[in-house]
This record gives structure tokens, sequence and C-alpha cells, in this order.
């Protein structure tokens, strides 16, 4: 009789580690998987930007070059690209590694958060 209580207990947690391996493994798919696009969506945005600062840069130049040399409307538009790059160093951390750090905090600890906010409405409920 102890023995096949033993052995049902052996088996019982044996599934029960399995099915948290499993669980554990899709948890971290998931995760990577938002990482993943909004690795891609950076990427992508990022792509973008460029393309739009390269054509509005020559479109630029050219429109410049009206009213000033060619090479003088080319040092204009390289300056102003310098000091957008400055501005943007300066600034990166507020533009990019805050957002990116809240955005991936939320992506890996969102279970966390979520069981102690379950957790803070239940002692709520409790104390009302």
């Amino acid at each position: 009789m102890a023995n096949e209580f033993i052995n049902q207990v052996k088996a019982d947690a044996s599934a029960y580690l399995k099915t948290q391996t499993i669980v554990s493994k899709l948890r971290i798919v998931g995760a990577l998987s938002k990482v993943l696009g909004l690795f891609l969506l950076l990427l992508t945005i990022i792509l973008l930007a460029f393309g739009v600062a390269a054509f509005g840069g020559v479109a630029a130049v050219i429109g410049l070059s009206r009213y000033m040399p060619m090479w003088a409307a080319a040092l204009v538009m390289g300056g102003i690209f310098i000091l957008v790059a400055i501005i943007i160093y300066a600034f990166r951390k507020k533009l990019f590694i805050n957002p990116f750090v809240a955005i991936l905090s939320g992506v890996f600890f969102a279970e966390e958060g979520r069981k102690a906010e379950e957790e803070r409405l239940r002692e709520e409920a409790i104390n009302d």
C-alpha cells in the first residue's frame, strides 16, 4: 500500500515537472518572440528613417544649391546632420534606452507583476 502511494507520488511529481518544463519553455518562447518582434520593428524604423533622411538631405542640398554653391549646400546639410546626431546622442537615454528597458522588463517580468497585482487585489478585497 505504501509503495503504491510512493510510486503514485513519484509519477505525479514527474508529470508535474514535465508540465512545468513545457510551460516554462512556452513562456520563454513567447517572451523571445516579443523581443524579436520589437527588434525587427526597431530595425525597420531605423532603415526607413535613414532612407527618409538620405533622400531629404539630397533634396535639401538641391534646393539650397539655388541660393549658394552646391558644395556649400552640401556642407550646410552635413552640419545639420551632425547637429541632429549630437542631439540624439545627448538624449539617447531618454529617447531609446529607458523606453526599451521598460518594454523589455514588461515582457520578461509581466507574469510576476500580474501575480503581485492579483495578490494586492485579494488583500484589498479581504480588508474591505
